[in-house]
């Protein structure tokens, strides 16, 4: 069953990305010679000259019936956060190497968008997470995070000693040098760099993920989508951190928590055809092809 045909694109770019102006124009070429109607975000609508189609993500994200970005998986992340609460669905065309978010490579730009604009396309809908930061038990920042929250350290402090409970029922508390909360999408982040497993992107879970832990006994946790995770810090010494997907990042101070449950609204990516999530896995974690 064919896909609906998106009639106006929202575009953006990460225009600090070699290459990001040429694959920009061709994208615009390539779109308006098939009379799609185009919404350009303003970094590129200021780089192509064409100001009269400028807007912000967030206009975007209740105009288009889709958003192309071209960048990295860094990108995505940005326009995610930007699109919050939009069902528009994104779809990512890398400038580099192939990413986990990013579903194609620019060299195969004229084959996806001609496939695009014929319905053969996919929308993957990808589960998030809410962080609550809480000072003295009242909520400072509130974020939604498609890969991932992280609690770490700064580069001159010491361990930090974490206290976690799940749905009241406290778990442990970590000595390590920070915690990552991680979606399934965000599984193969950094939370795997620290040891975590890999969830399927349509799981709807959380991974809690610390950081360097003293013992070796702590390990990930994997905590169900209707769950509410607390992560107190009991002491630190020096500089600590609350990142939420590399976006927007906060200092914290001994006492302050985090609550981390599913996001209110997912996060919608496109798949092109052919797209297969096993084989940029093999390809990403530089796995064995063989069916062997």
């Amino acid at each position: 069953m064919k896909s609906p045909v998106p009639k106006r694109i929202g575009v953006a770019a990460n225009l600090g990305k070699q290459e990001a102006r040429e694959s920009l124009l061709e994208l615009l070429n390539l779109l308006r010679n098939h009379g799609v109607e185009v919404c350009l975000e303003r970094e590129a609508a200021a780089a192509t000259g064409d100001s009269g189609s400028a807007h912000t993500l967030k206009e975007i994200g209740t105009m288009a019936d889709m958003m192309v970005v071209l960048g990295g998986d860094g990108t995505i992340l940005r326009a995610a956060r930007e699109l919050e609460g939009s069902e528009t669905p994104i779809l990512g065309i890398n400038l580099g190497h192939l990413g986990f978010l990013t579903s194609i490579q620019s060299d195969a730009l004229h084959k996806t968008v001609a496939e695009i604009l014929c319905g053969e396309y996919e929308v993957s809908e990808r589960h998030t997470i809410q962080t609550k930061l809480l000072r003295d038990g009242k909520p400072l920042e509130t974020h939604q995070a498609l890969n991932d929250a992280v609690i770490s350290r700064g580069a001159f402090s010491r361990t930090v000693r974490l206290r976690v409970s799940i749905d009241d029922e406290w778990l442990t508390e970590y000595a390590c040098d920070g915690m990552i909360f991680a979606t399934a999408t965000g599984s193969t982040a950094y939370s795997l760099s620290a040891g975590g497993p890999i969830l399927l992107p349509s799981a709807r879970a959380c991974i809690l993920t610390p950081i360097c832990p003293h013992a070796l006994s702590n390990r990930s946790v994997i905590a169900g989508e209707d769950s509410e995770l607390r992560c107190q810090v009991v002491s630190a010494a020096g500089e600590l951190l609350l990142t939420v997907d590399g976006q927007v990042q906060t200092g914290m101070l001994v006492g302050d928590e985090v609550a981390v449950r599913s996001g209110l609204h997912p996060v919608h990516l496109v798949t092109p055809k052919g797209y297969v999530y096993f084989e940029v896995l093999r390809q990403k974690l530089k796995w064995s092809g063989s069916n062997v």
